[in-house]
């Protein structure tokens, strides 16, 4: 009865197995012809783009196709932060492309905006409709752009402020104020103690909704409280 099973069992696995081998072999193409490349994970690079940059390195055979060089020129594009390709048998390439996250915009000193991504590197300029959760972070040097996009992240980190509140941040002659948090309001944090400033500048501007208070303005370079300015009309 068992080998009776086995027999049942095994028979349509091979019969399957060599129809598909005869299939294999009976179509036009060599076996292992590499015949489609899928990418994916690209939305700033583009699927053209990525194919046109790896096709040096395409060959009919899916064995002889140069992986590692494939991956060098893809990661070595300004846009992508790691990639990684497999072959699928018999017939296809698999890429997965892992960009770059637009994190920040930076207006540099010739006016010139460009995209920072999460480590707060300038990577690329300004597309069209890219802004949608972008603040702008507006000073000279792009070495004071980085470090600003980090010194505000953590203060999205740790709560004090959520990045959907900001839409600029400025920093000139070293002196940081903010602008945003839902009503256009400017909070000025001037050259030191910055997360401390921005701590009690929150407080003053929760209090004020809670008393009804539009507040245009918040100076928090005050060792105890802030001066604010309400909006007139």
């Amino acid at each position: 009865m068992k080998k009776f099973l086995y027999f049942l069992f095994i028979g349509p696995v091979c019969i399957l197995s060599m129809l598909s081998i005869a299939y294999l072999f009976s179509r036009e193409e060599p076996l292992f012809f590499l015949q489609n490349i899928k990418v994916n994970g690209v939305s700033q690079l583009g699927d053209r783009e990525t194919v046109a940059r790896i096709q040096p390195y395409v060959t009919q055979n899916i064995f002889k196709v140069d992986l590692e060089k494939m991956q060098e020129t893809l990661t070595a594009h300004p846009f992508v932060k790691e990639v990684s390709i497999k072959r699928v048998y018999p017939f296809s390439l698999v890429i997965d492309v892992k960009e770059k996250k637009p994190s920040a915009l930076w207006v540099a000193n010739d006016g010139a905006v460009l995209v920072l991504d999460e480590a707060g590197e300038a990577y690329r300029s300004l597309g069209k409709s890219e802004v949608k959760g972008l603040y702008i972070i507006n000073t000279r040097e792009k070495s004071d752009a980085k470090s600003v996009f980090h010194e505000t992240n953590s203060f999205i980190t740790e709560g004090i402020i959520k990045k959907g509140q900001l839409s600029e941040v400025s920093y000139i002659n070293g002196n940081l104020t903010m602008f945003g948090f839902d009503d256009g309001v400017e909070i000025i944090l001037g050259k030191e103690d910055h997360k401390a400033r921005l701590k009690r500048a929150m407080t003053v501007l929760k209090d004020a909704g809670r008393r009804g208070l539009v507040i245009r303005c918040i100076d928090a370079r005050f060792e105890k409280g802030a001066i604010i300015q309400e909006k007139k009309g």
